[in-house]
């Protein structure tokens, strides 16, 4: 498969013969006992909050590794028959699912290794092929997709030592006894907490890479969340707006004392004066973009980057990745492709699209409107304008798989700045590159080299 299916209404419905009746075929419907290699499924599953590393518990800790295990396991069932474990993405962009089935474990016994935690491999070769993924860049070595890659049996196997040798360290090692102080970097229990965020980025990545496959070899575990219930109804246009957002300085960067796990590039401290702006009130929408997709947007490189125009002739791109044509093309009719399913177009949705899509709507949208001031993505620096005065992430918000899909744009409350959706419910696209965060140059600074050169040894 070379083609987005999501592009034929054909190829994506396109059912295989009495796929559920075929008993021969022990990935064919739900999983047999033997796929499950730590706790099995009992009800509708969600992501459970991050632990606490200055107070958390034993009992917490292996509660939220388990939800993890768990969550790879359950999602990735969804594949149906061996093959579409080891057939690589249409856009050849990431490995086979069956990679992501085994690289969380592997990360697991890679790094506790390295920690001091574990001694020994359970499988060198297993620890090599499955240590690296990759990461959409035109120098990655893709040469793995050409392989035969192990069964689904054989990563099964190793994924239940690899859960036996993480849960009895969790059960034992004594960084987690009563009172235990605040595991920070210095600590080798960090290796741990590595990995339990490590599993959660590629639970991510998986859930997209499987929105992409047909869904003929696909089918919903009973344990994944449902679509949110406005996928099944009449959708409503949503009107956006424009507010004002005063000029102030932000402070960027994650302290170093938060008693919560981070990735290296996140401590430091940048301060940026953000002079006044205006945001949208909401995400756009479905409908919002349909305006530019109706208009011919998608042909004409004006309003594309040199980049982003490549991209769209490379892909023949005419509309978002996961929206589908119902009719001819010309008559401009859409349906929307969830992970499990197709459904009528949820309008009030926010767009799901990539950086150059989002670009190409800004000039395109400056165009429509004559306005003075372009259109463009917020900063990194006025996304954190739009919630700065917002003491944590709000419960409301759509994360922790609350559903299994998007939400209309205006289904949660605002925030004390009155926008909607700052966090959750889809990854925001930023205006900016990234950039790394200004450090000390004190104990904090060797801390971190010493972390960096830990982790990514």
């Amino acid at each position: 498969m070379t083609k987005n299916p999501n592009l034929e209404m054909t190829t994506l419905l396109l059912l295989r013969p009495k796929a559920e009746e075929n008993q021969a075929e022990p990935l064919i419907g739900k999983r047999p006992e033997w796929w499950w290699t730590g706790p099995r499924p009992t009800e509708v599953l969600h992501a459970l909050p991050m632990p606490n590393l200055a107070t958390c518990t034993r009992h917490q800790v292996l509660d939220y590794f388990n939800n993890g295990w768990l969550m790879t396991e359950v999602l990735l069932s969804a594949l149906q028959g061996e093959q579409a474990f080891l057939d690589p993405p249409y856009h050849q962009l990431r490995h086979p699912l069956i990679f992501y089935l085994c690289h969380p474990a592997v990360l697991y016994i890679n790094k506790l290794r390295l920690a001091g935690l574990i001694g020994e491999a359970i499988d060198p070769y297993f620890e090599q092929l499955f240590e690296t993924g990759v990461d959409e860049m035109s120098w990655d070595d893709m040469s793995k997709n050409e392989m035969d890659w192990p069964s689904v049996r054989e990563v099964v196997e190793y994924r239940r030592r690899a859960y036996k040798i993480v849960r009895e360290l969790i059960e034992t090692m004594p960084a987690l006894e009563e009172g235990h102080e605040p595991i920070t970097m210095e600590n080798p229990a960090w290796a741990l907490f590595l990995g339990f965020e490590h599993e959660r980025i590629h639970i991510e990545t998986s859930s997209v890479l499987l929105r992409e496959l047909p869904l003929s070899v696909l089918r919903q575990p009973e344990a994944w969340p449902t679509p949110h219930p406005s996928a099944f109804a009449e959708s409503q246009a949503i009107e956006n707006q424009l507010i004002p957002v005063p000029a102030r300085t932000v402070t960027v960067g994650k302290p170093w004392a938060e008693p919560l796990f981070g990735w290296d590039n996140e401590y430091g401290k940048r301060q940026v004066r953000v002079r006044s702006f205006q945001a949208s009130k909401y995400l756009v929408t479905n409908q919002e973009f349909y305006q530019f997709v109706v208009a011919g947007g998608y042909q004409e490189s004006k309003y594309w980057t040199e980049h982003g125009w490549a991209w769209r002739q490379n892909c023949n791109a005419k509309w978002p990745t996961f929206w589908v044509a119902d009719g001819p093309a010309g008559l401009h009719q859409y349906r929307l492709r969830t992970i499990f399913q197709v459904v009528d177009m949820p309008w009030s949705w926010p767009v799901a699209v990539n950086w150059y899509e989002a670009k190409a709507y800004c000039a395109w949208k400056t165009e429509q409107d004559n306005s003075p001031m372009p259109y463009r993505l917020l900063t990194e620096n006025e996304h954190h304008r739009l919630r700065e005065d917002d003491e944590a992430v709000p419960q409301s918000a759509n994360l922790h798989l609350t559903w299994g899909s998007e939400t209309p744009v205006n289904a949660l409350p605002p925030n004390t700045n009155g926008f909607y959706d700052v966090f959750g419910n889809l990854w925001h696209w930023c205006e900016d590159d990234f950039h790394p965060l200004e450090v000390p140059s004190t104990p904090d600074l060797r801390r971190l080299q010493h972390s960096l050169l830990r982790w990514r040894a």
